[in-house]
């Protein structure tokens, strides 16, 4: 499975707010492609679906590895702002 067809599926969870599911195809990607370019924005988006499940404190986890596994990323700048908004 490529790392877009993990990003095509969430987009199809997240109109269905399936975000159990759209967390896991997000781990595809970051799991699968570690070093790609979408790995950042895969990685945000989980920290985003665990908050919209009401799961903060996996969401606050995977928000700070956004931060220090990809910190000079626009993603990580997300995740910085997100964290500074649920403290």
């Amino acid at each position: 499975e490529r790392p877009v067809d993990g990003i095509r599926n969430y987009v199809i969870y997240d109109i269905k707010k399936e975000y159990e599911k759209a967390i896991l195809e997000y781990e595809k990607v970051v799991k699968g492609y570690p070093e790609g370019d979408r790995a950042p924005h895969a990685l945000l988006k989980q920290g985003l679906c665990f908050q919209s499940l009401g799961d903060q404190s996996s969401a606050r986890l995977i928000l700070q590895q956004v931060i220090r596994a990809y910190p000079n990323t626009s993603s990580a700048r997300i995740a910085r702002a997100k964290l500074m908004e649920t403290k």
